[in-house]
């Protein structure tokens, strides 16, 4: 990437919402390519992870929905210093399923996230959610229907073995476990599950997506569980607009910032790449009266501890003047 290609800052040098992006952490990070050649990002993985770089952002998680991505964080953690690329796993049909060779390979390889299912949840299928998205691109997708589709829960709505099983090496090699597009039951069972296993905290994913649709009180379930709930900003994005930043707002007053994790889920071609997409939302939750502090929290403290990584350099939260961010928002 060359130095004009970069990002520049605003008129005057940083902001407060320049110096909130540095040392945020990404849980939510597509990369190219990944279903096909014509499902595009932004960028090419090495570019964008460059300008996630310059803006100061500690790392990202590197998510597919069909193929471990140990290898590519390999390989993008050598290309571009700096910046730490973190491999997951998504327990897709691709995958094999609920497959514990596939997870402790993955884990032994370097992953530190586990997604439950999302385009092979039988409730992704039912909600026309990412399922319905590979259908654009692969034709055998036609054939995922909900009756074939994985579901973490069997007969009295207990947790299945083989879901247990991996819920194990999750403990065993402290993987964070995500809730994926299965449903807001299915996700409370596992949150309730995960306990056995002495994983007290799983992240609840975007729970506001079409593939997903929980409720406030299956929210408040989740974060009575421990849970901690995930905001994208591709969902306030024009495509989707599914969530407006100012209800996200009102669940993280209710739910507080300690059990919340803002992600970008940078995945489409139309998107901004994700160092300005996370900076976009920052701006906003800033314009609409949310703290430095509590910004913080959700974009760099609780993803490092949930990794387990160290965050003790002290976050720049200079606030911008209040009768500054009330001007420019009465013009909006």
């Amino acid at each position: 990437m060359s130095e004009e290609n970069r990002m520049p800052p605003p008129p005057g040098g940083p902001t407060l919402t320049d110096k909130l992006v540095k040392g945020a952490i990404d849980f939510h990070h597509h990369g190219y390519p990944e279903i096909s050649f014509e499902a595009r990002t932004r960028m090419e993985d090495v570019d964008e992870l460059t300008l996630s770089r310059e803006a100061g952002m500690a790392g990202i998680v590197l998510k597919s929905h069909l193929w471990p991505t140990v290898g590519r964080a390999y390989h993008l953690n050598r290309l571009v210093p700096g910046i730490k690329v973190v491999p997951s796993i998504t327990m897709n049909f691709s995958v094999g399923g609920f497959n514990p060779i596939s997870l402790e390979s993955a884990a032994r390889q370097g992953a530190k996230v586990m997604f439950m299912p999302t385009w092979s949840a039988a409730h992704d299928m039912e909600r026309g959610g990412m399922s319905k998205h590979l259908r654009h691109f692969l034709d055998r997708a036609q054939d995922l229907k909900p009756e074939r589709g994985m579901r973490i829960t069997g007969p009295g709505h207990k947790v299945l073995p083989e879901v247990k099983e991996c819920l194990a090496i999750a403990h065993e090699f402290d993987i964070v476990v995500c809730t994926g597009h299965v449903s807001p039951r299915e996700s409370i069972a596992l949150a309730d599950a995960a306990k056995d296993y002495g994983i007290d905290e799983v992240i609840f994913s975007h729970p506001d997506s079409n593939s997903v649709a929980a409720s406030r009180e299956e929210i408040r379930d989740m974060v009575q569980l421990g849970a901690l709930c995930e905001f994208c900003a591709l969902g306030t994005l024009p495509a989707f607009q599914r969530i407006h930043p100012s209800t996200a707002m009102e669940i993280i007053e209710e739910i507080s910032p300690e059990k919340s994790i803002l992600t970008t889920d940078y995945f489409f071609e139309w998107a901004p790449p994700a160092a300005e997409t996370l900076r976009m939302l920052i701006g906003t939750f800033l314009e609409f009266g949310m703290s430095a502090e509590a910004i913080t929290t959700m974009v760099r403290t609780n993803p490092a501890r949930l990794l387990g990584w160290d965050d003790t350099e002290p976050a720049d939260t200079a606030e911008t003047p209040q009768s500054d961010r009330e001007d420019r928002a009465s013009v909006a």
